[in-house]
């Protein structure tokens, strides 16, 4: 649930980066702060499910690689539809 939470925050970040362009552009041009939040996320998360005593800390059952794709599972679909659902927004917001 955790890893859950932590992609689909992160989906919400690289969507609402840009409503003007895509994902894609949006993640080619060079951004040093999203570089560095992302990879600080990534770190952090990483530590929290591999190191014995964060897992100790907050409680954390191993993860496993179908619980790790259930939980892509759930962050790629949010990531996906709010890009489709973009253009939509774009035009919302001008009225």
């Amino acid at each position: 649930m955790f890893v859950s939470l932590v992609l689909i925050n992160t989906s919400l970040i690289l969507v609402n980066r840009s409503f003007s362009s895509s994902l894609l552009a949006a993640l080619a041009r060079p951004n040093l702060s999203l570089s560095l939040l992302l990879s600080g996320v990534a770190a952090i998360l990483a530590v929290s499910l591999t190191w014995q005593a964060a897992m100790d800390l907050f409680r954390f059952g191993p993860l496993h690689l179908d619980d790790l794709g259930l939980s892509l599972l759930a962050g790629m679909p949010v990531l996906v539809v709010l890009e489709l659902i973009k253009p939509y927004w774009r035009t919302g917001f001008r009225s």
